[in-house]
């Protein structure tokens, strides 16, 4: 099995070129930031290489290729229909546009997705980030990621944006104007090192939420929303968790409504093929298309499988799921297998395998292995 390398994201918003200036005297106003006229001020003018048009969960998508890929489509309406509603509420992007990939200024990491202001951008990395394509929960992460980052376009400061209209910023982003950012920095341990209030250093006394986050507080919150949509507040330090269900009013449990369990530690990883049990996964979810599978290797501090089958099978109860997990007779290996589904008619196929007790295999891990697979 090989570590599963996924997100990276660039999060700038590349202003319109205008002269350096002095700052304007005007007196602040508030800004309206759905203005397209304004945007475009702000270097977000609407997407004009438009070849083909499509509305997909009630947002505009557009792409610049000649014509647009249903399987990308439908992958992008199942992605979508996974956020919930109140993040919707905050940070429903302008339009989601397609294109082949991201612009130099954009080449942070292995950028899968990008936002400038309110538009949220795919490219072809989005669906295929390591040559195996992608799955319906990895594009629900980025699309968690990258909704958190059109709401900070649209929390930005006022006195910064009329700085940028002045001609004092050469490139608009919401790590250095956001308000939204500026509050999240100061409950999770991030402290602006800058004296100038228009370009941010920023600094962390703690923790962040993943190893992405540590690149700065935008970042940061953006991964810990991503996390907290995927059902995984216990993989993030609590003070993120809570600055981000006060947020969104909401809490940990209805953000986790309908997603896997993983325990705190685990790792994704991936395979060269197919390891859970494809026969019995089939005959769960007979109308399944799709079939998406998520490996995980947990910490070898996670209980005995003993209690850890009946811990998966209670947590997954607890978010919604209803079905059972039922340990499989093997001398060799304890194993459990379960089929777990939601209202919505998605079901998950879910199998452990506690590889700290099995005999009889020489290139097994050494740790349990937990393995999710989407079937829609």
């Amino acid at each position: 099995m090989r570590r599963l390398l996924f997100l990276a994201f660039a999060t700038l918003v590349v202003a319109c070129a205008v002269p350096a200036t002095p700052s304007s005297t005007t007196a602040l106003k508030s800004f309206d930031l759905n203005d397209t006229g304004l945007l475009t001020r702000l270097g977000s003018a609407p997407f004009a290489d438009v070849v083909w048009q499509r509305t997909v969960h009630d947002i505009t998508v557009v792409g610049s290729r000649p014509h647009p890929d249903p399987a990308e489509l439908d992958l992008l309406e199942g992605a979508l229909s996974e956020l919930p509603r109140v993040l919707w509420e905050v940070g429903t992007p302008r339009s989601i546009i397609r294109v082949a990939s991201a612009p130099e200024e954009e080449q942070v990491g292995h950028v899968v997705a990008f936002t400038r202001g309110p538009d949220i951008y795919l490219v072809d990395r989005t669906f295929d980030p390591d040559g195996g394509g992608t799955t319906r929960l990895d594009l629900a992460r980025a699309l968690a990621h990258e909704f958190a980052h059109v709401a900070q376009f649209r929390a930005l400061d006022p006195a910064y944006i009329q700085a940028a209209l002045d001609g004092d910023i050469a490139r608009v982003d919401p790590a250095d104007g956001s308000d939204l950012v500026v509050s999240f920095a100061a409950q999770t341990g991030w402290t602006n090192e800058s004296a100038d209030p228009l370009h941010a250093d920023w600094r962390l006394e703690g923790k962040a939420a993943t190893e992405y986050g540590q690149t700065g507080p935008a970042e940061d919150m953006a991964e810990s929303v991503a996390m907290l949509v995927l059902g995984r507040a216990d993989w993030i330090p609590p003070d993120h968790s809570t600055w981000v269900t006060k947020w969104l009013d909401t809490s940990v449990r209805r953000l986790a409504a309908g997603k896997p369990w993983i325990p705190a530690g685990a790792v994704e990883v991936s395979t060269k093929e197919d390891l859970y049990d494809e026969a019995a996964a089939g005959r769960a979810a007979p109308g399944a298309t799709h079939a998406e599978a998520h490996y995980f290797e947990l910490a070898a501090s996670v209980p005995n499988h003993l209690a850890l089958g009946p811990e998966i099978e209670h947590k997954l109860l607890q978010r919604g799921f209803g079905g059972s997990f039922t340990r499989i007779n093997d001398d060799h290996l304890p194993h459990y297998q379960g089929s777990f589904a939601r209202s919505d008619g998605v079901r998950f196929w879910v199998e452990l395998w506690d590889f700290r007790e099995s005999t009889g295999f020489s290139s097994a891990p050494d740790v349990p292995v937990l393995v999710y697979v989407e079937l829609w």
